[in-house]
């Protein structure tokens, strides 16, 4: 009964008992005037009026009741609406079924999560959320827990449940049941929460430290390099490029092995044509900012402005529809690129940006504590190879000195001739020393690439003439024939005369070397195609075709042939000579048929000398 008709009954009752009131007190004053009927009806009037009394009493009592019921009412309501308002807005989609698994509650995180609108989903079955594969096994788990005493639980407590979206599209998730008994039988109540992007995270972290443990395996620079442009397929792409930066304007393009097979044709071809300074292709420009870029959508349109126009066919074939290019950065700057290429409808977000930074940032610190590592490898063995040039080559002159010291010192000859020869031969062992430390000197400058040249313009005829005139009289000791052809009119030089002569020295030194007894060596000169080519040629035994390639590799040798060991440094400080004057130095020769040593050094001008 609503509280109002309360109050109006308890009214009632005060006015009942007023009313009384009128005729007890008529009644009293006929009493002074006696006789035995007023007292019938005082009396009748005074059971009236208390039975109003306890009327009133009790009503007040009702009152109260009716009072705290409807405040307990109100408490339950608005209780009702506070839980109503807290599983509309809950994230997590909140969704009650009866015992026959229809559902009779479906609150906004569940039509957010599921896509469906609560008018959709009450009084279907639960099973349309779940996949067809899981409807089975979640019945019978449902029969277990609708018998069993447990009132809640988690559910996937022993494997991982997974929700169906109207769209068909599964997704992980994680959820807890309780139970309620109700007077209409048993209500389930399922909490249930998406954790799609929990699961990504988890595995974006998993693939980052699996491929950071991948790429520390080996510090060779080409297993990290080929390890970097194969892990990211097919976790953050369907292909991938590396591009570096090889010295100031050059670079090396390579392909991951990963993909599909399909793929191959197009990222094979793509990878046999790296870039160069003049591509248009943002890679270039992602290097040389440092900053990554996302091209959203790959078209003709766009491989027609950004790349290349003979590759853009293969793009196509490869089927590229989108790219994300990331800069690989160390503590020296950007030295490349890493290009991952989305085909079909595979697309670029912000979550697949930022794992490709951490990604390419882990790619670029064990790329480049490789390249540091061969670097250092490559210091190990020279500075091995320098021991054992030192260990070597200065052990003979050494011991000749002290030879000769100690038989001046305690033995000292008569003949003042055979006291010149000793001396001589110490001469020429400090000689030899002096050489092979300024040769070592040599090679430390060149590699550095901070050889000086002090330019200025040469004759080249007289520089040949010089180199000559050094060498005549080791020539002449081993009965070798040494000559000179140089042309006329030869234009002049902007180079270091010095240092010309000392890499024409080099050359004949090894001519010398390698040159047998009665043998010939030839000095030449010439001009051609705008360059002064200075020759050296020996009628030795040649050099064979395996060889060739690392005759001026610095420290290598051999001795097939050779009338003394050397430094195995002589050729390589002449290619160092030839190349800090933008030359070039090369080699023909074939078993039998002896070697020419040439080097062509640009001409300064057009001038032409007479004869002189």
């Amino acid at each position: 009964m609503p509280l109002v008709h309360v109050r109006r009954f308890r009214v009632a009752l005060w006015v009942a008992l007023l009313a009384v009131l009128v005729p007890a007190g008529i009644t009293l004053s006929e009493l002074a005037a006696g006789g035995g009927r007023p007292w019938v009806r005082l009396v009748a009037l005074i059971v009236v009026a208390a039975t109003l009394i306890g009327a009133l009493s009790q009503q007040r009592s009702f009152e109260a009741r009716v009072r705290s019921q409807q405040a307990a009412d109100e408490a339950i309501r608005a209780s009702e609406a506070k839980f109503a308002g807290i599983l509309e807005i809950a994230a997590d989609a909140i969704i009650s079924v009866d015992q026959s698994q229809r559902i009779v509650h479906f609150n906004h995180g569940a039509e957010e999560i599921f896509g469906y609108r609560a008018e959709e989903a009450i009084g279907r079955h639960l099973a349309m959320l779940l996949p067809p594969r899981a409807r089975s096994v979640h019945d019978a788990h449902m029969q277990r827990f609708s018998s069993g005493p447990e009132i809640a639980r988690r559910m996937g407590e022993r494997r991982e449940i997974f929700g169906l979206r109207k769209n068909g599209e599964e997704f992980p998730a994680e959820a807890s049941i309780s139970k309620l008994e109700t007077p209409s039988g048993a209500l389930f109540t399922v909490v249930l929460r998406d954790v799609t992007e929990r699961k990504r995270a988890e595995e974006d972290e998993r693939f980052l430290s699996a491929a950071s443990a991948e790429l520390g395996r080996s510090l060779e620079l080409e297993d990290a390099l080929h390890v970097a442009v194969d892990l990211p397929v097919p976790h953050l792409a369907d292909a991938c490029l590396i591009d570096l930066r090889i010295g100031e304007d050059g670079y090396r393009r390579v392909a991951g092995t990963r993909h599909r097979s399909d793929l191959t044709p197009g990222l094979s071809k793509l990878a046999a044509a790296p870039l160069t300074t003049d591509s248009p292709s943002p890679i270039i420009d992602v290097i040389r900012r440092g900053r990554a870029e996302v091209v959203p959508l790959v078209d003709d349109g766009w491989l027609e402005a950004n790349e290349e126009l003979a590759l853009i066919p293969e793009w196509q074939r490869l089927g590229a529809r989108s790219l994300l290019i990331l800069p690989l950065t160390s503590a020296t700057g950007t030295f490349g690129a890493l290009t991952l290429i989305g085909v079909h409808d595979r697309s670029f977000g912000d979550d697949q940006r930022a794992l490709g930074d951490k990604y390419a940032a882990v790619a670029a610190e064990a790329l480049a504590n490789a390249t540091l590592y061969g670097i250092a490898q490559r210091a190990n063995r020279a500075r091995d190879e320098v021991l054992g040039v030192v260990s070597h080559d200065l052990r003979n002159p050494i011991s000749a000195i002290a030879m000769c010291t100690r038989a001046l010192q305690d033995a000292p000859p008569a003949d003042e001739a055979a006291r010149k020869e000793l001396l001589l031969t110490i001469r020429e062992s400090t000689e030899w020393i002096n050489r092979l430390i300024q040769d070592l000197l040599d090679v430390a400058v060149i590699e550095s690439g901070k050889l000086s040249l002090q330019l200025r313009e040469e004759d080249p005829a007289p520089l040949a003439l010089q180199a000559r005139h050094m060498f005549e009289v080791e020539a002449a000791g081993h009965d070798i024939r040494l000559d000179a052809k140089i042309a006329t009119n030869l234009p002049l030089m902007s180079a270091d005369g010095a240092r010309i002569v000392q890499a024409l020295g080099n050359l004949l030194r090894n001519a010398i070397k390698f040159t047998p007894n009665g043998g010939r060596i030839t000095i030449g000169v010439d001009s051609h195609n705008g360059s002064v080519e200075f020759s050296v040629k020996d009628s030795g035994p040649g050099i064979p075709l395996e060889n060739q390639p690392r005759l001026f590799d610095r420290y290598w040798q051999s001795s097939n042939g050779a009338r003394a060991r050397g430094t195995g440094l002589g050729l390589s400080i002449a290619r160092g000579i030839v190349d800090a004057h933008g030359g070039a130095i090369w080699v023909r020769s074939a078993p039998g048929e002896g070697s020419a040593f040439t080097f062509a050094i640009p001409a300064a001008s057009p001038t032409r000398r007479g004869d002189g």
